[in-house]
């Protein structure tokens, strides 16, 4: 379907958006390109062999997605690991990437037209991510712009987006039909656990987390520095 095949491809534009920036500033990529690969594979090899489609258990098999790659970036931003990232990448630019979750919001909603979503995981329900892409690239611009920066309203502002974020990722589980669903207004949430769209929890939801926890430990660096 034309919907499928645009968000396969917006997928893959966001990666290789990322990928360029981060060569861009001279970030190495290597392992980051080897981890994606593979990644990438397994979530393909989930999404067509059906294994996370059973939802008669809660929390549902499809809360591997979200889990296993959260705790790597939790551990990632954490250690220092995530030195080489924020050293390099300009605040600014992490901050106006989360600008692609307007277009994940479109995607999201036109899986509702199509009645494969309920109408709570969009922008006309529960669902207020759009928000954060929206004023992402403001954030950039006004908070992050010379030497009038303002680290403590860009690290608020990230707080709020990782509030909006778990928002709708609770708001998707509860959709789903396992025994503690809470919202039955329309089609339960179960494409997620399918190909493509096994790349929205897997990939897109990841790399707005990711971008969060490198902005916020950029924002308390520049606070540290600042106060010095």
């Amino acid at each position: 379907m034309l919907r499928d095949t645009l968000f396969l491809a917006f997928v893959f534009g966001c990666i290789w958006i990322l990928l360029k920036g981060l060569s861009r500033y001279q970030v190495s990529i290597k392992k980051l390109l080897v981890a994606l690969s593979i990644w990438i594979l397994i979530l393909i090899i989930l999404g067509f062999s059906g294994v996370l489609s059973d939802f008669s258990s809660f929390p549902p098999r499809m809360m591997v997605v979200l889990i296993v790659p959260m705790l790597v970036l939790v551990w990632f931003t954490a250690t220092g690991s995530s030195v080489d990232f924020i050293s390099k990448m300009p605040a600014a630019w992490i901050v106006k990437m989360q600008g692609f979750r307007v277009i994940v919001e479109i995607f999201i909603w036109w899986a509702f037209i199509d009645q494969l979503l309920p109408i709570q995981m969009t922008f006309e329900g529960r669902n207020f991510d759009i928000m954060v892409g929206l004023t992402a690239p403001l954030v950039a611009f006004w908070c992050l712009k010379g030497n009038k920066q303002k680290p403590l309203w860009v690290l608020i502002w990230n707080i709020l987006g990782l509030i909006l974020l778990f928002n709708i990722i609770i708001i998707a589980v509860l959709s789903m039909p396992t025994p503690k669903q809470y919202f039955f207004d329309g089609p339960s949430n179960t494409i997620v656990a399918t190909f493509p769209w096994i790349l929205l929890p897997g990939i897109l939801v990841m790399l707005a987390f990711a971008l969060h926890l490198l902005s916020i430990k950029q924002m308390i660096r520049m606070l540290k520095t600042a106060s010095k």
